[in-house]
């Protein structure tokens, strides 16, 4: 069973994806922020995905994404935004993001991302 961590700033996201996510056979580590996320990372090996929101105060999902690529190059990371800026997906790629999907989507669209990314 895949473990994801899944980090947002709203506890709504976070229930709804869990919940979906759980539904479909996945673990789930939930993380309100940047800096709990990589909490998360450091005490658990075994996640597998990390599904970031963009959006978050204090850090966003570039700059975790920065963070978490300082210590592991290999761990695939999706970020979640409602903005639709090439400039973003360009500075994310650069960062090795392995994935994007721009909200709103549905459950079969994000498992279809989480999918395409695991068989790479």
């Amino acid at each position: 069973m895949k473990t994801i961590l899944v980090v947002d700033d709203k506890r709504v996201q976070l229930k709804t994806l869990r919940r979906g996510l759980r539904t479909k056979g996945y673990q789930v580590v939930e993380a309100i922020s940047g800096k709990e996320a990589l909490d998360h990372l450091v005490k658990n090996n075994k996640i597998d995905i990390v599904l970031t929101d963009y959006a978050m105060p204090e850090m966003n999902g570039i700059e975790l994404l920065q963070k978490i690529r300082e210590n592991n190059k290999t761990i695939p990371v999706i970020i979640m935004t409602a903005y639709g800026d090439k400039g973003l997906v360009i500075k994310a790629m650069h960062h090795q993001c392995n994935g994007f999907i721009e909200k709103p989507f549905n459950m079969d669209e994000l498992l279809e991302e989480i999918n395409n990314i695991l068989i790479r």
